[in-house]
């Protein structure tokens, strides 16, 4: 009978030492879950692929800021020609508010972490609405 009970407590103190060590190591990651994850937050945005993706979109998206404004125009002067027609009003609005969505869209990725920092330098940190090529008007 001793042996059986030395058996269960045996048993017994290896699923407590079991249970112990993996709630230590779930503490250990706990504890170092936060550098943890601002290292790897760093790791991916300094990542190459990143990087280039977030130029890349920085790019297309201001070339959009400026194309939408040169369509404000034309539309504003067919409008101007034809006031009263309800579509070219649709149209003017249409592409006033796609412009005013693509500056949102460019100030938003300008504060994110990781595309904050891989601008081309000739590109405005933000979209300046005071500006004849960017005002959406």
């Amino acid at each position: 009978m001793k042996s059986t009970t030395k058996a269960v407590a045996i048993g017994l103190l290896a699923i407590l030492g079991i249970f112990i060590i993996s709630a230590v190591i779930w503490g250990i990651g706990v504890a170092v879950s936060g550098p943890k994850g601002q290292g790897d937050a760093i790791k991916t945005k300094n990542s190459a692929s990143n990087w280039t993706a977030a130029q890349a979109r920085f790019e297309v998206q201001h070339q959009a800021i400026i194309s939408a404004d040169e369509k404000i125009a034309v539309h504003k002067a067919a409008l101007a020609a034809d006031p009263k027609n309800p579509t070219l009003q649709t149209n003017l609005t249409g592409v006033t508010t796609a412009c005013i969505s693509a500056v949102a869209d460019y100030n938003a990725e300008s504060r994110k972490f990781l595309s904050e920092d891989f601008k081309s330098a000739d590109l405005p940190y933000q979209i300046d609405k005071a500006d004849p090529a960017t005002d959406c008007k």
